[in-house]
């Protein structure tokens, strides 16, 4: 996720949900090889349709509609998690039952059809089911890998991919499997207590890029609305 306002910049915010496709499923199956002794099956049982279902259906969506108040809205809600586990401080912030993952998947990819990435917005959701750290990235990079796969494909149908954004994808996935090697034996060692640190810092940052991006959008197209609220003030 911290590639989108990357991406956004270099190609058009318009071009990042293919771009971003495109790198995450070629990046994901080196994630699924590293840590597959560490996939939770039983979560992937319950998410995995629903992730196939929701990619579908929200890749569809990004040629019919402007992301940019999804992107708020997601914004808003990863930078609420540093309050919702008290800075770190509280090892869950709501229950998590196995069948809520089936929902959890199809609202996830459903986003990430629109938005391109919105990976880290599972987290907490992954935390408070007592998924952590290894299996935490090897459950999500099991998942991922099919729903970007979904995804691609339905691009595909819509005509929204072409050879210079594959080019894209294919930098941004390589460098991913780099990524994902240097980091395997650090997160292997690392306790769960710093992880979920980790995490949140990351939730928080993916947050801020999301929702500034989405402000500085609704400034360009709508500039009547901050007109409105200087007014008011």
């Amino acid at each position: 996720m911290l590639m989108i306002p990357l991406v956004g910049l270099l190609i058009g915010p318009h071009l990042v949900a293919p771009t971003i496709t495109i790198g995450s499923v070629i990046a994901a199956p080196s994630r699924v090889l590293f840590f597959w002794p560490y996939i939770n099956w039983s979560v992937i049982c319950w998410m995995l349709p629903g992730s196939i279902l929701g990619a579908m259906v929200g890749a569809y969506i990004y040629s019919q509609m402007h992301p940019i108040w999804l992107q708020l809205l997601v914004g808003i809600f990863l930078m609420s998690t540093l309050v919702q586990y008290r800075l770190g401080r509280k090892q869950s912030s709501f229950p998590m039952r196995l069948p809520y993952f089936f929902f959890l998947g199809v609202v996830v990819a459903f986003l990430s059809g629109i938005i391109g990435a919105i990976g880290p917005v599972q987290n907490p959701f992954f935390i408070n089911y007592g998924v952590d750290k290894e299996n935490l990235i090897a459950t999500k990079a099991l998942n991922t890998m099919v729903l970007q796969a979904t995804k691609i494909m339905t691009y595909l149908s819509f005509g929204a991919i072409t050879m210079n954004l594959a080019s894209y994808g294919v930098a941004i996935g390589i460098g991913g499997i780099i990524g994902v090697y240097l980091a395997k034996h650090r997160i292997l060692r690392m306790s769960t207590q710093r992880f979920h640190y980790y995490m949140l810092a990351l939730m928080f940052i993916c947050g801020v890029f999301l929702a500034s991006r989405s402000l500085t959008q609704i400034a360009q197209l709508r500039p009547d609305i901050f007109s409105d609220i200087t007014l008011l003030s």
